[in-house]
């Protein structure tokens, strides 16, 4: 072989050994977040992070202010080089309400989900939130809480038709708070 054919092969080999080393140090919640906030959007602040496995994760944001304030999701990919924005919605929130939601079609970019359906509580006294599809399959979404006194619930879906679903928040003792049929 020749000089520079073997200069050029161990160039390569110490620029993909450099981004292998990167890759698998880079931690992947500063990853995501640096993707995240690199769109410039004002006042974004990231309520929680689900992966749905190494390489998948939906990222729950809400941004505006107390009066104009929106809630949404992000769903992010990993990628060769890093954490990367696949796609996003988000939803003003109707203050005279007390259960916020919004969907989002899954399959298209994560094709072992079919759908989230997700939402900001704004009503403290929800402990609970259940779903019911349109066929009759009962779900218990998740609920998360963050910044000391936020919720907001979720609910990743995987074969499950979430489009027509029933939607009721429930207090503690079971009392039925708000109910929404999308």
């Amino acid at each position: 072989m020749t000089k520079k054919l073997i200069f050029g092969l161990s160039i390569t080999l110490i620029l993909l050994g450099i981004c292998s080393i990167n890759l698998v140090i880079k931690d992947d919640v500063q990853g995501i977040k640096d993707a995240m906030y690199s769109s410039n959007q004002p006042m974004r602040n990231i309520a929680h992070i689900e992966f749905l496995n190494k390489n998948q994760a939906i990222v729950f944001y809400e941004w505006g202010h107390q009066e104009n304030l929106y809630f949404g999701s992000a769903l992010f990919k990993k990628r060769l080089f890093g954490w990367t924005l696949v796609s996003s919605s988000q939803g003003g929130l109707a203050h005279e309400y007390k259960l916020d939601w919004g969907f989002s079609n899954l399959e298209f970019h994560f094709t072992a989900y079919t759908g989230l359906i997700r939402g900001k509580i704004l009503d403290s006294r929800i402990e609970e939130v259940n779903v019911k599809t349109k066929v009759g399959t009962e779900l218990k979404a998740r609920i998360v809480e963050y910044n000391n006194d936020e919720k907001f619930w979720f609910l990743v879906a995987n074969g499950t038709d979430l489009l027509g679903s029933t939607i009721t928040g429930f207090s503690s003792d079971g009392k039925i708070i708000e109910q929404i049929t999308q």
